[in-house]
């Protein structure tokens, strides 16, 4: 019996020892992962950022006649009909184009992002609360923490299946957005998953310029997105699958509209299309030659959170995928989402 309870104690000793180097290498591994996801990304963008940009090119090879305004508005407007009608055949023999696009980013990466993020909480915690602050904490809520981020884990998983149909019914894009480490966080991050309850995690907010309208910037090109991360000192890249809905190209806009274009805060261009039932405004850069899309948001309302769907976040400065505390926010099982959606199906 004595040496039953040595050897109990012997081999007790040995799975302590093994959880705190398991728990001390995680925790110094956290960040090589971070540059190894990175490069992962990075290396596989390099065919489906092609394939996400054929995508885009396909759906409206028409898109270069209106970089810029011309023709009357009466003119433009019949345009805007007969453009419509031809994306129909489009649509159809693009569809497993979407399929694959979709299926690349919403399973793929974003999955195995979210792993990167869980398997963090569950072995190096952010929050003191969940055993991040001392080893005995750490270790009798490990059970727990298996079981909460696992089962966030099935349904970030539920929901990139769930998306991928989705995005192969109704187009969507991968595009970028540049913004301040901190900022991107907030964004991304679920709230209250380790603690946090500002109202700003998990939404996204009306920054300034709005050059072609008031509402949240995205770039189909990541060099564009990094221009406008680059006055922050720690900068980040937000790579999304965003539902832009219907767009109105600004070129084909009424005149006094994307004369408004290229002005701080042009109003007129989201009163404008918000009020003819377009989501986005797509625009021309002339003085940058770049195209730029502004999901519209008038007066800082806050973007329905499911037509903007963040995959992972880089970190420009130090060349690595940025972990978020806690997890993503769920593109789907939570009450603001639902919400949007809903009022966007039965307005």
């Amino acid at each position: 019996m004595d040496n039953e309870l040595i050897e109990l104690g012997f081999w007790g000793v040995i799975i302590v020892v093994g959880l705190i180097l398991l728990r001390l290498l995680l925790r110094r591994s956290v960040p090589v992962l971070g540059v190894l996801y990175y490069a992962f990304f990075r290396v596989l963008s390099f065919l489906f950022s092609f394939l996400n940009g054929l995508q885009r090119h396909l759906s409206k090879p028409w898109r270069p006649l209106y970089k810029r305004h011309h023709g009357s508005d009466g003119f433009n407007k019949f345009m805007r009909g007969f453009w419509t009608v031809m994306k129909i055949p489009l649509y159809v023999v693009l569809t497993p184009l979407r399929f694959v696009n979709a299926f690349f980013y919403n399973i793929v990466v974003h999955s195995s992002f979210e792993f990167f993020n869980y398997m963090g909480e569950i072995f190096d915690p952010t929050s003191s609360k969940e055993g991040g602050a001392n080893f005995i904490t750490w270790l009798l809520l490990l059970p727990l923490r298996l079981v909460k981020y696992g089962w966030h884990y099935l349904l970030s998983l539920a929901e990139s299946v769930f998306w991928t149909v989705i995005d192969t019914i109704v187009p969507a894009l991968t595009l970028y957005h540049g913004t301040e480490q901190s900022a991107s966080v907030s964004i991304c991050q679920s709230p209250g998953r380790i603690g946090s309850k500002s109202w700003y995690d998990g939404i996204w907010r009306v920054g300034g310029g709005n050059f072609a309208g008031n509402g949240i910037y995205f770039a189909p090109i990541r060099s564009t997105a990094e221009y406008y991360a680059r006055s922050n000192t720690y900068k980040a890249l937000i790579i999304c699958r965003v539902s832009l809905g219907k767009v109105i190209d600004l070129g084909m806009a009424p005149k006094y509209v994307y004369n408004q274009c290229g002005s701080a805060d042009a109003l007129d261009s989201t009163k404008w299309g918000l009020n003819h039932g377009y989501v986005t405004g797509e625009w021309w850069r002339g003085d940058r030659e770049w195209w730029e899309y502004c999901m519209y948001d008038w007066q800082n309302r806050y973007n329905s959170s499911w037509r903007i769907r963040p995959i992972y976040i880089e970190d420009l400065n130090n060349k690595r995928v940025l972990r978020i505390p806690g997890g993503m926010a769920h593109w789907l099982f939570r009450n603001m989402v639902l919400a949007d959606m809903s009022k966007s199906l039965f307005k």
